[in-house]
């Protein structure tokens, strides 16, 4: 997984003190809590996210006091990774954390040779958002989308004998 990064800093802004790295045990309860105030009807816990986090993967953006601000949260199969859930806190929104976590998404999913991305999404009103992002029904009137992150040009790596 990568090592924390430093959200870009844009010229003439202040920028908020935020880092986004891999999620940590110890970060479940932050995020039971922040799925739960993104998804009131999602029965996000403690628990649950610490099953999650130990058989799936999350990125997590996080204040200097190591509060989760937004997270993005997948698991793999063979076919590429699925997002299973985007969240950023409502007093978060609008700052580019949700792009950041995907764009960083899709970074890692290039490095480690996942020739696809795919999402459900439960709100149309997202479609476009995703769209920008290069992000397409799978069939038409689908809210599972799906993006083609690797290519040709991509090397499969084979380990072992």
């Amino acid at each position: 997984m990568p090592a924390a990064s430093a959200l870009p800093v844009k010229p003439g802004v202040e920028t908020p003190k935020v880092l986004l790295r891999e999620a940590e045990l110890s970060d479940a309860p932050s995020l039971a809590e922040l799925y739960q105030e993104a998804k009131p009807d999602l029965s996000a816990t403690p628990a649950g996210m610490t099953a999650h986090l130990n058989s799936g993967f999350a990125l997590v953006v996080a204040d200097t006091a190591n509060r989760v601000l937004a997270a993005v949260r997948w698991t793999s199969d063979p076919e590429g990774w699925n997002v299973e859930r985007v969240a950023t806190r409502v007093t978060e929104r609008e700052q580019g954390y949700g792009r950041w976590l995907m764009t960083k998404l899709e970074a890692m999913a290039i490095k480690g040779n996942v020739k696809r991305l795919t999402l459900e999404i439960d709100n149309p009103a997202l479609l476009h958002y995703y769209s920008r992002m290069g992000y397409h029904p799978t069939e038409a009137g689908s809210l599972v989308l799906s993006k083609r992150v690797g290519g040709v040009w991509q090397k499969q790596v084979h380990h072992g004998a």
